[in-house]
């Protein structure tokens, strides 16, 4: 029990944590503290308390008292109290964040603990020069070291960023932290061109990543109708299409590929850093003059968002009146879907499948196969397949009808590895060789929201499935341990994240269920006007 003067008075903080307030309101004494859940080792002393992230090897944080004191807790201004949250909430999850904290998350219903979470995830980040998200505190991946701080290293990648940007502008009242991360990330463009897969204060990738940000750019548009944002952002984007046109097309098909200066810098290009689809070398140089190349393969997963990208630039040109730029966009994602649904369909397998430049098609499956219903390439009676033969598939990507688990296997349990389950890859797992990721689901969780397939009972049954399953899987770790995972194992038993412990991507996860339940909408006072269909890029 927190003994306390006449001068206080004892509050209930969280899980049982107890607060000695100041009645004279110009102190608080606060102990055991950290926040956005983050679970820490906290450690008082007489003017300091110190706050250690578990996991991740990150330095501990240590606030100095503001005047002396003789106790064991530390004096700081009543102000911070309302910030404050538990180092650990335990499994009831009470929490003091103050009444606006609370009705935020009571908005939500039955969906209001997928909320704290990834609200957790998304704000568990260290405002340098403006509010950024890098995906962790820190920087374990040594770019930069000490360059502008030992305190707050950090590292920005491209569309773990632009997916965070737009989980923080799932509310109103928050949408310009989602702003400033966006304009962060694409504001990053490179003088060739492109966003790059990485960049810290001195450095960038000379490579790209999964274009994302004109789709997430577009939800934030329809979302709130600011016109400013799209035309702050625009050309940056419309920048980074021409560079893939220009410097990712692969003949004799001219589709995309994945590039660099290297074979894994080409890997690291597509986001999936390891993954079984790149095994082996087929990379070529293409530019003597720098060294850099393509993988001599059509590239199923890149090509699709390029499709979608494009889409998704023509309405953001439409709002901004230039009518001929969307024009020309139009016809760009229209040639790039023509010559996916055309070339790498494989019937054999009854889905997508990437295609070497020799025409030889590379089955190893993954759910990028299923990107092309991220902009309607896939006509029904494919998707139908797809779903039937992978996605619910139990020995492939265990999905459930009922999103219920039955009928999967203990080692794929929890749905969508990042390899198909029959693949020689997904029994050793590895990083993208089978665990379970955010950013994947909701690709394709859009793909399955695509308005080509809002009237198709099957697509709209594994829609609600993969929601169900990935919530759940999501709020297994958080619920353990306050855990937002990098990466998540498909084994039923698995009791711990299978990467990073605090990444914000993983709340994607359980994104997608807010997103299904139709919390992504317009502001309240134009819900009226605002369809489902809407809420994904047209093709017209």
């Amino acid at each position: 029990m927190t003994s306390c003067s006449p001068l206080c008075e004892v509050v209930a903080g969280c899980d049982g944590t107890e607060l000695a307030l100041a009645r004279s309101a110009a102190w608080a004494v606060l102990a055991g503290s950290s926040a956005w859940y983050r679970v820490h080792e906290v450690s008082a002393a007489a003017q300091t308390l110190s706050f250690t992230p578990i996991g991740d090897g990150l330095r501990s944080s240590v606030v100095h008292a503001t005047q002396p004191s003789k106790g064991s807790a530390l004096l700081l201004p009543r102000r911070v109290e309302a910030h404050a949250a538990c180092a650990s909430l335990g499994r009831k999850a009470a929490l003091l964040l103050g009444i606006a904290e609370q009705a935020r998350y009571g908005a939500y219903g039955e969906h209001a603990e997928v909320k704290m979470a990834v609200q957790a995830g998304a704000m568990w980040n260290n405002p340098l020069e403006s509010v950024i998200a890098p995906v962790i505190r820190g920087n374990p991946w040594g770019w930069d070291p000490a360059v502008l701080s030992d305190d707050w290293p950090y590292v920005l990648f491209d569309w773990d960023t632009h997916f965070a940007g737009y989980m923080l502008s799932l509310d109103a009242a928050g949408k310009e932290l989602g702003y400033s991360v966006l304009i962060q990330v694409v504001k990053a463009k490179s003088a060739e061109g492109f966003v790059p897969n990485g960049y810290a204060p001195t450095r960038k990738s000379t490579h790209s990543q999964p274009p994302v940000g004109s789709k997430v750019l577009l939800e934030m548009y329809r979302r709130y109708r600011d016109l400013w944002l799209v035309e702050l952002l625009l050309d940056d984007l419309l920048d980074w299409s021409g560079w893939f046109l220009e410097e990712r097309t692969l003949p004799p098909l001219n589709m995309t590929a994945l590039g660099g200066d290297d074979m894994q810098a080409a890997r690291y290009e597509s986001g999936l850093d390891d993954s079984p689809m790149y095994d082996g070398h087929f990379f070529a140089v293409t530019d003597n003059k720098t060294g850099y190349g393509l993988m001599q393969m059509y590239d199923v997963g890149m090509a699709s968002m390029v499709a979608m990208s494009d889409a998704c630039l023509a309405e953001l040109a439409d709002a901004a009146g230039r009518a001929d730029t969307a024009k020309v966009l139009r016809a760009r994602s229209a040639d790039a879907r023509a010559k996916i649904a055309a070339h790498l369909w494989d019937e054999q397998s009854g889905i997508f499948v990437n295609r070497l430049a020799t025409g030889r098609f590379r089955r190893r499956i993954t759910p990028t196969s299923f990107y092309p219903m991220l902009s309607g390439i896939a006509t029904v009676g494919r998707a139908e397949s797809m779903l039937r033969g992978w996605l619910l598939n139990a020995s492939r990507f265990c999905i459930t009808p009922k999103g219920d688990f039955a009928g999967n296997d203990d080692t794929c349990y929890w749905g969508l590895p990042s390899v198909s389950a029959d693949d020689p890859a997904f029994p050793p797992l590895g990083y993208w060789r089978g665990y379970v990721w955010g950013p994947m689901a909701l690709l394709t969780y859009w793909g399955l929201s695509h308005e080509a397939y809002l009237d198709v009972p099957l697509v709209t049954t594994a829609r609600a499935a993969l929601c169900k399953q990935m919530g759940a899987l999501f709020l297994t770790q958080w619920r353990a341990h306050r855990h937002v995972c990098e990466n998540f194992s498909p084994w039923r038993n698995a009791t711990e994240c299978t990467g990073m412990r605090f990444y914000h991507w993983g709340a994607l996860a359980g994104f997608i269920g807010l997103l299904d339940a139709g919390f992504y909408q317009r502001p309240q006072q134009e819900a009226a006007a605002f369809t489902r269909t809407s809420s994904f890029c047209t093709n017209a």
